[in-house]
């Protein structure tokens, strides 16, 4: 903020992303430089590039850089792609520059600019003469034109690799990447299309150049690239995530990955473990790659032991599991998860250690909220015991009282009350009103919908729009979303919202108007049938007078549920043949 937003100020609100991105980007840079030990960099994909993938993958997304003509739309632009896109492409110009390019193009941007106003194109001016001068940048090739690729229009490409085995070549391709639209191309007149950094690296070679000697021009229709691995070894594309796009390849190179996954994963890197998992699973979500090839990638997990490509992993499966969940499948999903989940739960187990690394902490959490969700006794047995300890107290309220570990708090309290009744719930409850502390109050009020008891999920809900009950009104739309999100809850919290559609409508208004919205998003996040469809348009149409400003946010919703319906009838019976197969294999 000190250099590019006080130093060289950017010249209009269009630039707003020059000075959040960097901000966005050097952040994990100062961190990696004075306490490597948390490895904050190896987190950027999961944190901001995947992060940000998923809205840049939708139809409704914007570009980087936005004339802004109005006094409103400047706070429109303080959003994830500004910050996580801004940040990936950042990132990206300084692996395809290389760092010391891209750090003396910096400065002397910053040295010929400060105290001035700039605007991209005189950063893009700077990095062009010192790729130059450098030998970094082919002398046909500037900045400008490879950065108004990424930062004019929006989304991104996805990156297809298709191998020739005996020439030891492959033929790339790019088109636009959107998530679930592929059935249905739009027809607009733009044919989008990148100037992509294309790098690659075979299975147990060095994961570490980042520098791309090959480049996919825009309008490039496909491109040969020769430096392929012999038949029987795997390629990666894209190293290190470095590049702001997906990769996807032919069936047989996804066959030698899976192979190389299972075999020794560490032959590949752990940000393209990651990123593997990331993009298969979206692949497959967007009709790009069959479900079998994309599942075959996660067996490998129960190796696993690093954070990164769990996380990623676990993000892409918790699809799955949503739709799933309802349905006569949901026990096969349970069955594969915990093979793979088993072994990392059992490893870091449940209860904390003092020699824990940074990154053991976060994937405790993790391997504990799906070993428990999944139905592991030894997980559900151990939150049970560590609540009671609690509950157990003399003066539960005391400071130092609490014996669940503080970054379990969530997954022990929600997993407590979903096993009790009317006891637990109770005294969760009486925990929220003695508390002063803000995080245990919200993580309590979300635990609370965890019950399995009809009548309690009832009362909550009651609660959420009754005066002095002890739920603020700016905290209904939590309770109903903890609600919604609980299996039968959410068909408890649809009903409530139609029934008590008047009290609800009297009660948020002006900005608390949100909560509804916010409400219906976490309800029909999951629905996935066409009869659940009817109900909710059928409300909607009913209703479209009153919503106010959660119009958008009942559309986005009713968008989201027909991509479920459509994603359950193209790949439903497909997983769940795949996962009975997984399973009886483990089994015979």
């Amino acid at each position: 903020h000190q250099w590019f937003g006080n130093l060289v100020t950017p010249s209009w609100w269009t630039d707003l992303w020059l000075n959040e991105g960097f901000a966005s980007y050097v952040e994990y840079l100062g961190v990696e430089a004075i306490q490597p030990e948390l490895k904050l960099l190896e987190q950027f994909v999961i944190s901001d590039l995947q992060d940000v993938f998923r809205i840049d993958a939708l139809e409704s997304s914007h570009p980087i850089s936005i004339p802004v003509k109005h006094p409103d739309e400047i706070n429109e632009i303080f959003d994830r792609i500004s910050y996580g896109k801004g940040a990936s492409i950042i990132r990206m110009m300084d692996k395809f520059l290389t760092t010391d390019t891209f750090r003396q193009g910096l400065t002397n941007y910053l040295t010929e600019l400060q105290f001035d106003a700039a605007e991209q194109d005189d950063l893009w001016r700077h990095l062009t003469i010192q790729g130059h001068k450098d030998g970094r940048l082919a002398k046909d090739m500037d900045v400008k034109t490879i950065m108004d690729t990424w930062t004019l229009q929006m989304g991104f490409p996805v990156v297809t690799a298709s191998r020739n085995y005996e020439k030891k070549t492959a033929t790339v391709t790019q088109e636009r990447f959107l998530i679930g639209k592929s059935d249905q191309k739009t027809k607009k007149s733009k044919e989008y299309s990148w100037w992509i950094p294309l790098t690659f690296a075979a299975a147990g070679s060095s994961f570490d150049d980042t520098y791309s000697e090959n480049w996919m021009k825009e309008g490039e229709q496909t491109k040969d690239i020769s430096g392929m691995p012999d038949s029987r070894t795997a390629v990666v594309f894209n190293v290190q995530q470095t590049g702001y796009y997906r990769v996807n390849y032919d069936k047989e190179n996804w066959r030698l990955v899976s192979q190389q996954l299972l075999k020794d994963h560490l032959a590949i890197h752990v940000v393209n473990r990651a990123q593997i998992m990331d993009d298969a699973l979206n692949l497959a979500k967007s009709d790009l790659l069959d479900y079998e090839t994309a599942l075959s990638l996660t067996g490998y997990l129960s190796n696993e032991v690093e954070y990164v490509p769990w996380d990623s992993a676990l993000t892409g499966l918790s699809y799955i599991s949503k739709m799933l969940k309802r349905t006569p499948a949901y026990g096969d999903f349970k069955r594969y998860m915990l093979k793979l989940i088993d072994p990392i739960y059992t490893k870091l187990g449940f209860t904390a250690k003092p020699e824990d690394t940074n990154l053991e902490i976060k994937l405790r959490k993790k391997a504990v909220a799906w070993a428990c969700s999944m139905g592991n006794k030894d997980c559900l047995n151990k939150a049970k015991e560590n609540f009671g300890a609690w509950m157990g107290m003399v003066e539960p309220d005391s400071e130092l009282a609490n014996p669940v570990d503080v970054n379990l708090k969530y997954e022990t309290y929600c997993n407590a009350i979903a096993d009790g009744g009317e006891e637990e719930w109770d005294f969760a409850w009486k925990r929220y009103q003695n508390s002063h502390v803000a995080t245990e109050k919200s993580t309590i009020l979300s635990s609370l919908g965890c019950t399995k008891e009809v009548w309690l999920l009832n009362r909550y809900l009651n609660m959420s729009i009754t005066p002095d009950s002890g739920v603020r009104i700016q905290d209904g739309s939590r309770v109903m979303g903890s609600v919604a999100q609980n299996t039968v809850g959410r068909y408890l919290t649809f009903d409530f919202l139609r029934q008590e559609w008047e009290r609800l409508n009297k009660l948020f208004t002006g900005f608390t108007q949100k909560n509804i919205g916010r409400a219906i998003k976490y309800i029909a996040g999951s629905f996935s049938t066409l009869f659940e469809m009817d109900q909710l348009k059928a409300f909607e149409a009913a209703h479209s007078s009153e919503l106010g400003i959660s119009t958008r946010a009942v559309k986005q919703a009713i968008e989201t549920g027909e991509a479920n319906v459509k994603w359950m009838e193209k790949n439903y019976q497909n997983i769940w043949s795949w996962l009975k197969l997984q399973n009886t294999r483990q089994s015979g």
